[in-house]
């Protein structure tokens, strides 16, 4: 099985032996950068529980990661019958999750955080990025979502052109009046994910047209690609063809966003082809640890799950 714990939703994935899909659930975000230990733990236990409700059958190897910095994952194998443990880097889990056997080429996340990582025959070589949203996470959904937000009342304001942005927040956060953000945001805490969610509404509005929208896709996306191309740079010839892996919310459909990143890195690397998920996070997981395990030659457990 795969545990992946996201800035946003923590995912959970149980496959058969033969790699064949069984279940998966999901909980709240995990990043402990930004919820507590608690919540944290909430978040496993409510994806772990929801994948596990109908399979009576013991968990041979646990794959897990999570965004951000560290996770308790002690109590989850004690939880599931102490099975093979297989830690699996985040930029690792986006790559698989393309549909590669292995991580070759450059991998870009641009979700609630963003990261930019570059492998080389399944080895991890360089990562840039993956500083948080106070130091980083360029290109992210949370920045995205941040920009989105203050042209929003700058126009509201009268000091930037009108935008469809304006009612796009009124829409999403449930107000009639953009003053009402003040308190939403500094008394009641708006979450880092519970803003990034607005980066849809960014892409939605971009994509009926308005403009203000448009710049804010196009600014972010041409900063994750300077990212990227710094990442890649000295570790792939001009003219040489390699995968390029865009994964996370941001490039989960056609926009100016993603048009723009793919251009801008073409214009350095023209022979790239770019890849996109084919399957969840927690299913690469699942994936890795599934292929770790039968390379291993580990004797199966006879442990079930501990409710």
């Amino acid at each position: 099985m795969g545990l992946e714990g996201g800035g946003t939703k923590t995912g959970c994935a149980v496959l058969r032996e033969d790699g064949t899909l069984l279940a998966y659930a999901e909980g709240g975000p995990a990043n402990l950068n930004f919820v507590s230990e608690a919540e944290q733990r909430h978040a496993f236990q409510t994806a772990l529980e929801g994948a596990l409700a109908s399979i009576d059958a013991p968990v041979l190897a646990l794959g897990y990661t999570v965004a951000g910095t560290f996770a308790n994952w002690q109590w989850v194998l004690e939880r599931l019958g102490n099975p093979v443990a297989v830690p699996v880097e985040e930029s690792r889990m986006a790559f698989i999750s393309t549909g590669a056997e292995v991580a070759h080429g450059v991998v870009v996340i641009a979700g609630t955080g963003s990261l930019v990582s570059v492998y080389q025959n399944d080895v991890h070589v360089r990562t840039v990025g993956g500083w948080g949203a106070l130091l980083g996470d360029e290109g992210s959904a949370y920045e995205v979502a941040i920009v989105g937000l203050r042209s929003a009342v700058r126009a509201y304001d009268g000091r930037d052109p009108d935008t469809m942005l304006i009612e796009a927040v009124k829409e999403q956060f449930g107000i009639d009046d953009l003053r009402a953000l003040i308190p939403l945001v500094y008394q009641n805490g708006l979450r880092r994910h519970e803003i990034a969610r607005f980066a849809q509404a960014v892409v939605r509005v971009a994509q009926a047209g308005d403009a203000i929208a448009r710049q804010i896709l196009k600014a972010c996306a041409t900063q994750l690609c300077e990212d990227a191309l710094a990442c890649a740079k000295g570790l792939f010839a001009p003219e040489e063809s390699f995968p390029v892996a865009l994964t996370g919310g941001m490039f989960r459909e056609p926009s100016p966003y993603r048009e723009t990143f793919e251009a801008g890195f073409k214009q350095v690397y023209p022979q790239v082809v770019f890849r996109t998920p084919v399957m969840e996070p927690a299913v690469a997981v699942a994936k890795v640890a599934l292929n770790r395990y039968q390379q291993g030659g580990y004797k199966p457990s006879q442990t079930r799950y501990t409710p």
